[in-house]
């Protein structure tokens, strides 16, 4: 790694590294949403071991900070003592228990069990090979393909979502999934062996359906990248990037300050990266504009007629997170490719399936960058001088590498008030093995099929001979806690309309206007980017002012995005339904903290958020929470494989009415 990289323990930075060689600080707790340290890790296990609680082969679930009520981290003032607790579900015998510890006073709060159910753990995920390569079924199946040398290949189970298959009874612990085989392997992510699907109660251990659904010849793998990189092109001449005086941001306790940002942070086990009271310095005074913002959940539904492949919705964060999702599954960072090498980076502390902590090195990292865009600029027509401003930025970012999708997730905060929101796909498309060599031949029913009135549908392109890219979607909830100088906010929706001027008028007849509405309930605050029907979406504090009278506000800017196909009576839908609408907005609840609900494993969405706002509770005036929706529907293309260039998707929130003033005015003119 070079010399000025920098790891820092996630929990809290006590100093501030310039260009010292790399270590890492002991994670300690500065502040009440600080994240678990290894010791309170190990409080928790000490607690449930001494209560009893814990089997010789019980699997930590979940083992997460129970987050103390906002009222008292708004009041909790340095140097005060830390309540500190966490929440903790157990899988034991096949049943689910939920705990929680006070991790101050080293006792357990309360333990119960559940109706609902455990994530599926690792140990879960891969401990069912042998048990289903001994099945007669799975034999004769792998048999009919030539395949005999089990001794590479791979049977592996994904949590089961409900769909109402007659497996999935009330209390039933079911997951399905298929087999890979590794012959003359290059690459892993092309090896699923056609055809193979199963379902199986995963505490009896056992299959209870077993189907299959016709082999296809495999081709041949796909010859991976160079892992050391090729030559550069022809005239690529290198430059150099490097902060030779260290970062201008500082770390202090676990808060990071940048220019006239401040905001803290932690790396959550489940929903990765969140950002804690985040605010902005207007002259001599901190405004708040946030008080937590990460992701909540995301969810990846395939799209193909066979079960083998339709199966394939993943609803990432809340099924399978640890090891396997959004949090648990954050990578170290790759300086000079992830990051600058001159970037910060931080270590993040998490658990083992067994309770144990453990410390993985360089899973965020904080760096500026000269963006080479104008702050702004302007040319005088009558002078001919130009005028402008060079402009930087602050990016706070993880990977998560989620099966076979590596997903960058940016907080980018600007000079001019704005934070960007990025979540950039990368990584392997799951393909499907298809008879078809080219797409100028008849397609495969693999591959293609036809709608009632006999128009043609594919359900996946192809992206080399006989490999099947199949079409799917990405949905990310990002749960973004806007307190606009203070909690009290209120959902302003700017209708742009059509006006007619009056017909008296000479010339033109019609401009637009903007009509402001006050979303009055969660109903009014289900709403959908249009092209056709476009309004701003801003969350204004009505008892402040700015100097000119308008209540301060902060507007979520779209970006490009994208809304489910699916009809809400689909199962994946019903389960993961906030893909429904680009925003949701609900009154602050700290039990509404995951989009798909606490408990997604076998879930049929009743603890979700749309089931939440079917109260239809006032949001006016009100400490509120929006929840933004980032999808897309990916086609793949033969320009995806066999790594998919970088895919980037954002949304902005922009200062509106906040500010007096441009705040760039007056930027150096050095970047």
């Amino acid at each position: 790694m070079p010399p000025r990289c920098r790891v820092f323990a996630v929990a809290a930075i006590a100093v501030i590294l310039l260009s010292l060689p790399v270590f890492s600080l002991a994670p300690s707790v500065h502040h009440p949403l600080d994240s678990l340290t290894p010791a309170e890790y190990w409080t928790v296990y000490d607690v449930l071991r001494d209560a009893g609680k814990l089997g010789e082969k019980t699997i930590f679930g979940s083992e997460l900070l129970h987050e103390p009520n906002k009222s008292y981290v708004m009041g909790w003032k340095p140097g005060e003592t830390i309540a500190r607790e966490a929440d903790v579900v157990l899988l034991t015998d096949g049943k689910t228990y939920e705990a929680r510890i006070d991790i101050t006073g080293r006792k357990l709060e309360y333990y119960k069990e559940l109706k609902e159910q455990s994530p599926l753990s690792e140990t879960e995920m891969h401990g069912y090979d042998d048990v289903l390569k001994k099945a007669s079924r799975v034999v004769e199946a792998l048999k009919k393909r030539g395949i005999t040398d089990l001794r590479l290949v791979t049977c592996y189970v994904t949590p089961a979502g409900y769909v109402g298959l007659p497996e999935q009874t009330e209390g039933k612990r079911i997951g399905w999934g298929g087999c890979t085989y590794g012959s003359n392997a290059k690459y892993g992510w092309d090896r699923e062996i056609p055809g193979i699907f199963f379902v199986v109660d995963l505490n009896e251990h056992k299959i209870v359906r077993f189907s299959d659904y016709g082999a296809v010849p495999m081709p041949p793998s796909t010859s991976i990248y160079d892992a050391d990189g090729g030559p550069a092109l022809k005239g690529t001449k290198p430059f150099l990037i490097a902060q030779p005086d260290g970062p201008s941001f500082t770390i202090k306790d676990g808060e990071v300050s940048w220019q006239n940002w401040s905001f803290r942070f932690r790396l959550d086990p489940r929903i990765g990266a969140v950002l804690n009271l985040v605010a902005l310095k207007d002259g001599e005074k901190k405004r708040s504009v946030m008080y937590e913002g990460s992701l909540s959940e995301m969810y990846v539904p395939y799209q193909d007629p066979e079960e083998t492949w339709n199966s394939h919705v993943f609803i990432d964060a809340g099924e399978y997170f640890t090891n396997t999702g959004s949090g648990g599954i954050i990578k170290p960072l790759y300086p000079g490719v992830d990051c600058p090498s001159y970037a910060t980076f931080v270590s993040g502390t998490f658990f083992h399936d067994n309770g144990t902590p453990y410390i993985r090195p360089q899973l965020a990292c904080i760096f500026e960058r000269v963006t080479g865009d104008p702050s702004w600029r302007h040319w005088d027509e009558d002078t001919g001088a130009i005028s402008g401003r060079p402009s930087r930025e602050l990016v706070f970012r993880t990977i998560a590498t989620v099966g076979n999708y590596d997903y960058l997730f940016d907080w980018r905060f600007e000079q001019d008030g704005s934070i960007v929101a990025g979540v950039g796909a990368t990584g392997i498309l799951e393909v499907k093995a298809v008879d078809d060599k080219r797409a100028d031949s008849p397609p495969s029913s693999k591959l293609a099929g036809k709608t009632p009135a006999g128009k043609d549908v594919f359900f996946g392109q192809l992206v080399a001979p006989g490999i099947d890219g199949v079409d799917h979607d990405h949905f990310f909830s990002y749960r973004l806690d806007l307190d606009v100088d203070g909690p009290k906010n209120t959902l302003m929706v700017d209708k742009l309309v059509p006006y007619k001027l009056p017909d008296a008028q000479p010339g033109r007849h019609w401009i637009w206007a903007m009509q402001p509405e006050m979303a009055k309930t969660e109903s009014d605050a289900k709403l959908n980017v249009s092209i056709e029907h476009p309004a701003m979406w801003r969350f204004a504090n009505e008892s402040v002012k700015n100097e000119l009278g308008q209540p301060t506000s902060y507007e979520i800017m779209p970006g490009p995005t994208e809304l489910s196909l699916l009809p809400a009576s689909e199962w994946p839908q019903k389960r993961a339904g906030y893909s429904e609408h680009s925003l949701w907005v609900t009154p602050y609840d700290p039990d509404e903290r995951y989009a798909a609900g606490v408990y997604v494993m076998g879930s049929k969405g009743e603890d979700s958020l749309p089931a939440w706002t079917k109260q239809n509770r006032s949001i006016m005036d009100t400490d509120i929470v929006a929840w933004y929706t980032v999808g897309f529907h990916h086609v793949p293309r033969p320009e995806d494989w066999p790594q998919m260039p970088v895919m980037w998707h954002t949304f902005e929130l922009r200062p509106f009415q906040f500010l007096p003033k441009n705040p760039t005015m007056d930027l150096p003119m050095v970047p």
